[in-house]
């Protein structure tokens, strides 16, 4: 029999359905189960995956379409169902392909913004007797992306509930990963309230472009407690994660309208999941998958429009209208926090005073002038709107501006080619703080022998977050769950602070 978790009698229900949100994430180390048997009965689970653009900021709006336009901002909905009196198992090896990405990572997302949301149910009961004797639990929680920020902790057992503050319980999880990943960085954090326990999920960029996933319940630096439960089937996980963020009304500020993810290439593209069963030694997993459709969205024709990020009603989305398509495909784009500085006197304007960086590419044959139009956060913008201007890069970044709408902050410029994009608005030169006066050194000029000494050169800071992007994504979820019973329930905190 695989390791059991131990925890308190009157703990024994609720614990089993924190246990089953792990297995949302992937392998749980620590799980509860059905006893064995010499001889494992059935287990025929079924996984889905649906990909689409409706509705992509309403985690109430299930995906049904199977299929997302390449560059709409695209909603999944990722689903195992487990039958009745059947074991319950953990979820592993979550491989999503690399033409899923997140639009630009979670660094330009605010905490405590809704990014998805995850439910289901499952039959909970004592272990060797979940079968006969277990209820049926339903289970739901918001997620919220979360601040990945160590020096936000206030050390407090609630921090684990809290967007805003990093929870130092999680410290050890962290470090571990990163010394076993040599390369790999910790990129985004979400967190959820699953009705009885914190639910931490880390997500950790690699080398090679993938992003590895740990999902943590509870405090898993709580001791255990001394008795038994588990979890059996019926199991229902449904997991919603959202193409363009939603607001969380329990702030006041307004997180929503951020893309999220979308897909860069078309095609059909399988997703794998391996579910190992808890009645039966590690190593037998089930393997499951489903598809997804990412859809050209560049047909033949004049005047053709192509929405990317969601298209100008959305914060940096963008409106691309080729004059003329003489060969259907598809248009994509990468944002990133990253890139070239701007010309001098300019600073590039994005989200979460991060800059942003759109690189738009399509394998559609054209002709003619293309417009390109950006939406802008006005928050981002110092002086006056008027003044922003549209620039690409070709060798260096150039102004392609042709018009600045500030009632709907919508920047438009006309080019012949696509390439980097970024809206800039100009920044003024600092004056200089007068100092007292100085007798000044003679020095001879360069060509007689002296030597002058030149200020360094002024260098651009760049965000140094992360895209997540090429490769495939593999969900490793390791769950390390603890029993939490120590953990007091804490609030969400109002205070909101932007990630860097």
């Amino acid at each position: 029999m695989k390791r059991a978790i131990v925890i308190s009698a009157a703990l024994a229900l609720l614990v089993g359905i924190a246990l089953l949100a792990v297995t949302m994430g992937g392998g749980s180390t620590a799980r509860g189960q059905e006893e064995s048997t010499p001889t494992p009965g059935p287990f025929t689970p079924t996984f889905s995956y649906t990909l689409d653009d409706a509705a992509p900021d309403n985690p109430d709006v299930t995906p049904a379409a199977d299929e997302c336009a390449v560059g709409a901002p695209c909603k999944s909905l990722w689903s195992v169902e487990i039958p009745d009196g059947q074991p319950n198992a953990g979820i592993f090896g979550r491989v999503i392909p690399s033409s899923i990405v997140d639009v630009a990572g979670g660094a330009v997302v605010p905490d405590g913004a809704i990014t998805g949301k995850t439910s289901g149910f499952a039959r909970a009961g004592p272990v060797g007797k979940c079968a006969a004797e277990g209820t049926i639990v339903p289970w739901e929680w918001t997620d919220l992306d979360a601040t990945t920020d160590a020096s936000t902790t206030t050390g407090s057992p609630s921090d684990l509930y809290s967007f805003s503050q990093w929870p130092t319980q999680l410290n050890g999880i962290r470090d571990s990963f990163l010394a076993a990943n040599p390369g790999s960085a910790l990129v985004r954090r979400m967190v959820g309230w699953s009705q009885w326990w914190p639910v931490n999920t880390l997500f950790f960029s690699q080398t090679d472009g993938s992003i590895s996933y740990t999902v943590v319940v509870g405090d898993p630096t709580a001791p255990p407690a001394p008795t038994t439960g588990g979890t059996c089937g019926p199991v229902v996980i449904k997991s919603v994660l959202l193409g363009v963020s939603a607001d969380n009304p329990d702030t006041p500020e307004d997180e929503g309208g951020i893309p999220l993810r979308t897909c860069i290439a078309s095609g059909t593209f399988t997703v794998t999941v391996s579910l190992d069963r808890d009645d039966t030694p590690p190593g037998d997993a089930v393997v499951l998958e489903d598809t997804a459709t990412c859809s050209p969205n560049t047909p033949a024709g004049s005047g053709v429009s192509v929405p990317l990020n969601g298209g100008t009603g959305t914060l940096a989305g963008i409106g691309l209208t080729f004059s003329q398509v003489t060969s259907a495909g598809s248009t994509s784009i990468i944002t990133t926090t990253a890139g070239p500085p701007p010309p001098t006197g300019f600073k590039i304007v994005g989200l979460s005073e991060i800059p942003l960086y759109f690189d738009i590419n399509t394998d559609a044959f054209y002709s003619g002038e293309l417009t390109v139009c950006i939406r802008y956060d006005e928050s981002q913008v110092a002086g006056p709107e008027a003044n922003l201007k549209l620039m690409q890069r070709v060798d260096g970044f150039v102004d392609i501006t042709t018009s600045v709408d500030t009632a709907n902050d919508v920047i438009c410029g006309t080019t012949t080619h696509l390439s980097i994009f970024v809206v800039a608005e100009p920044v003024a030169a600092a004056t200089p703080t007068p100092g007292p006066t100085a007798t000044p050194t003679p020095m001879r000029p360069p060509g007689v022998g002296g030597a002058v000494n030149l200020p360094p050169a002024a260098v651009a800071a760049e965000s140094g977050a992360a895209a997540e992007g090429s490769g495939w994504t593999v969900g490793a979820y390791a769950a390390l769950a603890g029993a939490a019973a120590a953990i007091g329930i804490g609030g969400w905190y109002a205070r909101r602070r932007w990630l860097r």
